[in-house]
């Protein structure tokens, strides 16, 4: 039994695209936002056609680890946001030197500005500190999430038997695993193609309840 999937397919590539654009828009300084807005709109949009070809194809997998990979980035945007006010709580200017002084005596005729130098290493350290922490938290939240969105796109591969789906997955992965050495930046772009070119190749009806040839099942990690 065919279904008709065109409205999905137009919603995926549009998601798709929004994806791709907001990406951009989020290394141009003062419109950081508008790409943030872009990318949950794409975000959705895909969400949303994942779900209707689950449905009509009788596998949730893509829907549901899109969805996983969408919580997960939404909940380490959350995370960073607490640590970035925990870091501006934490900053020198915010914890005066005076206080420390109080609690760390110094001998007759030592200036109260070396007390104050102290006060700020030792806030600047806590400082570098929870920004190391961020930056692990946030690679970790990243990883997690391509990993939930690349069983995405191995389960539309499966569904749908369009190779582009898998290219997608492929590049997505190592892209997130080498995101930190720059390169995969590069890989990521790539990635986001594969997937605005899988929509575009999508046919507007697939077949339900069948596995298309070529599809392959539970493949091991790239």
């Amino acid at each position: 039994m065919e279904v008709d999937v065109s409205s999905e397919r137009t919603l995926g590539l549009i998601g798709s695209v929004l994806t791709l654009v907001a990406g951009f828009f989020g290394v141009i300084p003062y419109i950081g936002m508008f790409g943030s807005i872009l990318s949950l709109v794409g975000f959705i949009l895909i969400l949303i056609a994942l779900k209707g070809i689950g449905d009509k194809a009788g596998d949730d997998r893509p829907f549901k680890y899109y969805l996983y990979g969408f919580i997960v980035s939404i909940s380490g945007f959350v995370l960073l946001v607490i640590l970035v006010v925990a870091g501006l709580l934490l900053h020198p200017s915010s914890s005066g030197g005076m206080e420390i002084q109080g609690f760390h005596p110094v001998g007759i005729g030592a200036s109260p500005s070396i007390v104050y130098n102290v006060g700020q290493t030792s806030t600047s350290l806590s400082v570098l500190t929870l920004i190391l922490i961020a930056v692990v938290a946030m690679i970790a939240v990243f990883i997690l999430a391509a990993y939930f969105q690349k069983r995405a796109w191995e389960a539309m591969y499966e569904i749908t038997g369009i190779k582009e789906f898998k290219e997608t997955a492929k590049w997505l992965w190592w892209g997130a695993l080498t995101l930190i050495i720059l390169v995969g930046a590069i890989l990521l772009l790539i990635s986001a193609i594969y997937q605005i070119l899988a929509f575009s190749n999508l046919p507007e009806r697939l077949k339900a309840g069948e596995e298309p040839d070529g599809a392959w099942m539970n493949e091991a990690a790239f």
